[in-house]
Parts: structure tokens; sequence; C-alpha cells
């Protein structure tokens, strides 16, 4: 027991940069955004007192939640993730397109649309908040799909010098969302990016590398039983030592990807 207190102190040195309670936190508006489909008070088991609810936007089969964040005085937006995991995954159409000026960054092509759809609506709340809460920074997060378009909106306001300060993209179990040139675009904008993954979440392994996808950086990669976790090594490439390891024939778990830090995930999940 002194021996495994002794190495979470040591890993709590070596990743200091890695805050857990942010990502926490973030984790909690995650999971929040599967229950408010269903709910139109802040009152779920995720909804926590750190973060203000103000408003939800839908728009088919994705839903966003946009709030305020009372610890890091920054606002929120959420995403959802798929409604049903598997028949997402069984579904997934793997195509690219070159929506910005720069035509040889990619993205997938089921992504953009569906974050298209909202961006609108999402940056007329977030002027809204801006002025109510006196800050122009917003934490993004989400949870599989969510993650997806997460990462989309973090890309857009770098992208397109958008007067928005990314406080920090959080995402969780997150598949690819475009290609080699979008993922190191990602990178030169320096936003604080942690890209957290579950041991064999299989979710994380879509698109495949050899289709063109590339993921972005920064990822955390947590052991089974969501206790010890690794730092990687993937400024440039993905870190093969990480969830990438358990390629090409292990990354096959949902269960893995539906419980996070001991939080189960989903519309089933935690609520």
């Amino acid at each position: 027991m002194l021996f495994i207190i002794f190495l979470l102190h040591v890993i709590s040195i070596v990743y200091a940069n890695y805050n857990y309670d942010l990502v926490y936190s973030a984790l909690n508006i995650s999971q929040s955004s599967y229950c408010m489909s269903n709910l139109d008070e802040w009152s779920c088991a995720t909804c926590t007192n750190d973060n203000v609810y103000e408003t939800k936007i839908i728009h088919e089969s994705e839903l966003a939640i946009i709030g305020y964040n009372k610890q890091y005085n920054s606002l929120f937006v959420g995403f959802r993730g798929s409604s049903n995991i598997q028949n997402w995954l069984d579904n997934l159409q793997i195509k690219q397109i070159t929506p910005y000026d720069n035509k040889l960054i990619a993205v997938d092509v089921g992504f953009y649309k569906i974050y298209n759809a909202l961006k609108n609506d999402l940056y007329t709340h977030l002027n809204k908040f801006v002025t109510k809460y006196n800050t122009n920074d917003v934490l993004l997060t989400g949870h599989s799909l969510g993650a997806a378009i997460a990462t989309l909106f973090a890309f857009d306001f770098c992208y397109y010098t958008q007067p928005y300060h990314v406080y920090s993209l959080i995402t969780f179990g997150s598949p690819r969302v475009g290609n080699n040139d979008f993922s190191n675009y990602m990178h030169g904008c320096n936003i604080s990016s942690t890209r957290v993954t579950h041991y064999y979440d299989v979710v994380p392994h879509v698109p495949e590398e050899l289709l063109g996808y590339k993921h972005v950086s920064h990822e955390i990669w947590y052991d089974r039983p969501n206790t010890l976790y690794t730092e990687c090594n993937d400024t440039y490439d993905e870190d093969p030592s990480c969830s990438n390891s358990c390629a090409p024939f292990h990354c096959t778990s949902v269960n893995d990807h539906l419980n996070y830090l001991n939080i189960s995930m989903g519309n089933d999940g935690l609520c």
C-alpha cells in the first residue's frame, strides 16, 4: 500500500501539467450533456454546483449544453455523444472534405456536417454569455462523437481568429477528426488540449490511420481501473506506447468507452 501511495505521488509530480480537477470537471459536463437530453433543470448526478447551466442547443441528433464554470471563471460548451455507440460505429461513414481555405486541411465529413449545423447557434449564445459573465474564456469538452465536435469548434476558434480564448479543450474517447494537416495546424494553434483515452476503448481507433486520419495531441491514457495514467509523447505522431499499443487487434472495447474516470458515460450512464 505504501508503495502504491509513493507511486501515485511520483506520478503527480512528473505529470504536474495534467490538471485532474479540471479534467474531472470537464467530464461531468460531458456526461451532463447526455443527461440534459431529457431534463430542463440542472439536476442530474453530474450537474455539479461549480457549473452553472444556461441553455442547450439541439439540432437533429446532436445536443450541446452551454454554461459557466465558477471555479475557472470560464464559459463551457459540452457536446453530447451518440445515443447508441454501437449503431454509430456500425454506420460510421468515413469520408473527408476540405471546407477550409487551406485545402490541405481535411476533416471527416460526418463530424463536420454536425458541427456546421450547430455553429451559428453556438456563436450566438456565446456572444450573449461573454457579456453576462465578462469572460471570453471557453472550456470545450465532449465524449465520443461529442469530442469530435468539440475539437472542430476549438479548431474554428483558431483558424478564423475568433474573439474567444480556448481555456482548455478536454475530450474523452474521441475518434480521429481530420488528417495530418488538420492535426499539425491544431498543434500550431497552441491550444491547451487534453485528449483522454481509456485502456482498450474502441472509438479512438476510428477512423483508421491508414485512411488518412490522425489524432490531435495531447493524449492521456488511463489503465483499465482508471487509477493510473500515462502522459503520452504525441506531439508529432500518435504514441505507440499509449492507446495505440492495443492496435490493431485488441482495441475493441465498448465497455471501456462507456467508463471514464469511473463515471458511467452515455445515455444510460450516470444521470
